[in-house]
């Protein structure tokens, strides 16, 4: 008998999380594997997708207002998106409907999904762990918080000193909710498997680490030269590619690093003739101060295109901070291009330190400087690093590879009962 999954998901294509489970999600079929999508916003016309899994756009609005209803007390920081997951939902109801073998999750924030949710399936729950979220206490990153390890409470993200605040009460509910529930956690990196090991919430759980995967066919190594032309960029000069969703706005994402690298690097007379090109930001605050010419080219939609600009950058530097994965690093790494980045977090995983590009000692500005010039040092290193970046991914990120190693999980797990936490 064919297994039946059901990806339970925001989207089927829109944001980076939501193409990846999309991805895999045919990729599985394309193996033999029963696989359907259920999504509160669909973009595709594909008949293996089921949308709205949270009512209409207004309905969703609304639960959008009630979700933050529990932050209004607090004044929260900007340092890292929240979500509660309070309201309730026809969610549980529509995947008993469905009555699949395996529930996938692929994001639960944003109030998407009920913490009480994953009780309802009846089934067993494979769960992608793409940040943080399912092990604290609101929180999708901890920016250096620990307090998750034993039972969140004085949230510094929340400016609370109360031990019984809003990321107690939320790390208690989503504890008394996954108590029972048949659960197996996927971190994507190692680093993001250690942090939910250590968490009472999922610790017990048996945890595998597989990473997100790349439509290698999509994201692929482009004519450079007609890349350039296509986007409009210089063919004179070397390309210094970063970007992100809110690339110069979200302090996680490293642009301060990467500001001081270059202009490190700029002192030293070492950015004549080079460009630094960014996306996810429609224009560069004080971009004369960066000692480098700066083109902005706004948020980017269409997969070629992105595809095309990875191609047509000599190196891509992803300095982040805090990152479980990093798929835009394998995204450039499929196009042929080397990345530098914080041997820290996902990045670690994802570049092979002098043979993909370079792992900079975190949070090193020099050192990152370091490794731009490094990867920039000859004409030819660009190429031969990427040349080598693109079969590394080919081998370990390609999403056929990836949906194998999901298929035999399934497989797995359908031979034998999940180990529930205490």
């Amino acid at each position: 008998m064919t297994l039946r999954v059901l990806h339970l998901g925001s989207s089927d294509i829109r944001g980076g999380a939501a193409r990846g489970a999309y991805w895999l999600h045919r990729a599985l079929l394309k193996g033999g594997i029963g696989s359907h999508m259920l999504v509160d916003r669909k973009f595709t016309d594909d008949q293996t997708v089921t949308a709205p899994a949270n009512g209409n756009v207004v309905v969703r609005r609304l639960r959008a207002i009630a979700e933050r209803a529990p932050l209004i007390p607090y004044r929260t920081t900007d340092e890292s998106f929240w979500s509660t997951n309070w309201v309730p939902s026809a969610i549980p109801r529509a995947v008993r409907r469905i009555a699949p073998d395996i529930v996938h999750v692929h994001w639960g924030g944003g109030g998407f999904l009920p913490i009480g949710a994953l009780a309802q399936f009846g089934c067993p729950v494979v769960w992608t762990l793409r940040d943080m979220w399912p092990f604290t206490g609101g929180c999708h990153y901890t920016a250096g918080c620990d307090r998750y390890e034993t039972a969140c409470g004085a949230c510094p993200q929340l400016r609370s000193a109360a031990e019984r605040d809003l990321s107690r009460q939320i790390f208690d509910r989503k504890r008394r909710a996954w108590r029972d529930v048949p659960l197996w956690p996927v971190p994507i990196s190692h680093w993001l498997a250690e942090r939910a090991q250590a968490s009472p919430l999922l610790g017990r759980y048996p945890l595998e680490v597989i990473p997100n995967g790349v439509d290698t066919g999509l994201f692929h190594p482009p004519d450079p030269h007609a890349a350039r032309i296509d986007w409009n960029l210089p063919a004179d000069r070397r390309l210094i590619l970063f970007g992100a969703l809110n690339a110069t706005r979200d302090s996680r994402k490293g642009y301060a690093q990467l500001r001081d690298a270059l202009r490190a690097l700029a002192a030293g007379g070492l950015l004549d003739r080079h460009m630094l090109v960014v996306f996810g930001a429609d224009r560069i605050e004080n971009a004369a101060d960066l000692g480098i010419e700066v083109r902005a080219v706004g948020h980017i939609e269409d997969d070629r295109r992105l595809a095309a600009l990875y191609g047509a950058a000599d190196v891509m530097v992803a300095p982040s901070l805090q990152e479980a994965f990093g798929k835009t690093l394998i995204e450039a790494m499929a196009c042929g291009t080397p990345v530098v980045a914080f041997a820290h977090g996902g990045p670690a995983d994802i570049v092979a330190h002098g043979e993909t590009g370079y792992l900079a000692r975190p949070f090193d500005a020099n050192d990152l400087a370091a490794g731009i010039a490094w990867c920039l040092a000859t004409t030819a290193r660009p190429a031969e690093l990427g040349l080598r970046a693109r079969a590394r991914v080919e081998r370990l990120y390609d999403i056929d590879v990836v949906a194998a190693r999901y298929a035999d999980l399934y497989a797995r797990i359908g031979r034998r009962p999940a180990r529930r936490a205490a």
